[in-house]
């Protein structure tokens, strides 16, 4: 299977690196608009570099993989659409929701193999969690407890076109949130500070934030945010229903306790984010690969996934900036 990786960043390389492992895909060309940032990842892999996202898509491609900057999502998917390639879109899928929603129904009339790539999905925990909730194993959803506080922080430089707080790292947990309890918010609430990097404030984003989500059967959803974690990557989810509870795990680097006279210790935790989730990328790229040889994208989450995300984020936003809780229809009204 023929595929091409468009963006040749640090998610590229990632995608980059499972294509060429993957035994039914092929990694056919690398599409960047720096040049030596396309040859250096078509070198590394032994893939074909080019510059133009039309020459790429005319490759006689099977799939894309949509690893570009922010900004330029809304236009490659468009183009992928157009060329009637499949694609698997890291988020988000466009920078403004109008072009979002354009490029779902664009898809959807196209009858085409199109997802979001929320990796979380496919790790294993959170997955265990889903299918234990759906179950009906601790019986009505009641509360979801989300903490996400980042080791490596982004640069402001990369944040100032990101998405920020809100959007590149909250889009994961808002679908989480969606995916586990099956429902779509119906209000947000949002408070933000700049505690990290007082650059931050330079380019109205914020480093912190407490963000509360109210589910339309009344559950809440309470995300706890920060790009500062001094002590390893920190990721964790909990589930409080009327019978009982699910807990995501910490993994830490070490494999022993130890114990002494001066108290139990064991090693940190895992120093970054795509140590921890680095299965799940290989994952994420098996589904697409099955998706695009059957048809059928529904084990993928979908680009209406994305722009629920995306509503969510903005809608975060205009409650930190307002100071007061915003309403929220489906993400497609």
């Amino acid at each position: 299977m023929r595929l091409a990786i468009i963006g040749a960043g640090a998610i590229g390389r990632i995608h980059a690196h499972n294509v060429t492992a993957h035994p039914e895909a092929r990694l056919a060309v690398v599409c960047d608009s720096i040049p030596d940032a396309a040859e250096s990842l078509a070198t590394e892999f032994g893939s074909i570099a080019v510059q133009s996202v039309e020459e790429a898509l005319g490759r006689n491609l099977d799939g894309a993989i949509i690893a570009s900057s922010t900004a330029s999502h809304g236009e490659v998917a468009a183009a992928c659409i157009v060329a009637g390639v499949p694609f698997l879109c890291e988020k988000p899928l466009a920078s403004d929701r109008s072009a979002a929603l354009q490029i779902v129904a664009s898809a959807r009339q196209a009858g085409l193999v199109a997802a979001i790539a929320f990796n979380r999905r496919f790790d294993a925990g959170y997955a265990g969690i889903k299918a234990a909730v759906s179950a009906g194993e601790i019986g009505r959803v009641e509360a979801v407890l989300v903490t996400s506080r980042t080791a490596s922080p982004p640069s402001v430089e990369f944040t100032r076109t990101s998405g920020g707080l809100f959007g590149e790292k909250g889009a994961h947990f808002y679908d989480l949130a969606r995916w586990i309890t099956g429902e779509h918010p119906v209000e947000v609430f949002a408070m933000g500070s700049v505690l990290v990097n007082s650059s931050f404030a330079d380019i109205g984003e914020i480093d912190t934030a407490m963000v509360t989500m109210r589910m339309p059967s009344g559950a809440l959803c309470q995300f706890d945010f920060s790009w500062r974690s001094a002590y390893g990557q920190d990721e964790r989810v909990e589930v409080n229903g009327s019978l009982g509870m699910l807990q995501t795990f910490q993994e830490p680097v070490g494999r022993f306790l130890r114990s002494k006279s001066g108290g139990q210790s064991q090693d940190g935790l895992m120093p970054t984010w795509h140590e921890r989730f680095a299965p799940t990328y290989a994952d994420e790229l098996h589904a697409f690969v099955g998706a695009i040889r059957s048809g059928d994208s529904s084990g993928l989450p979908s680009l209406e996934d994305g722009l629920a995300a995306q509503q969510i984020a903005d809608a975060a936003r205009e409650s930190v900036q307002f100071a007061r809780p915003v309403r929220l229809n489906g993400p497609l009204d």
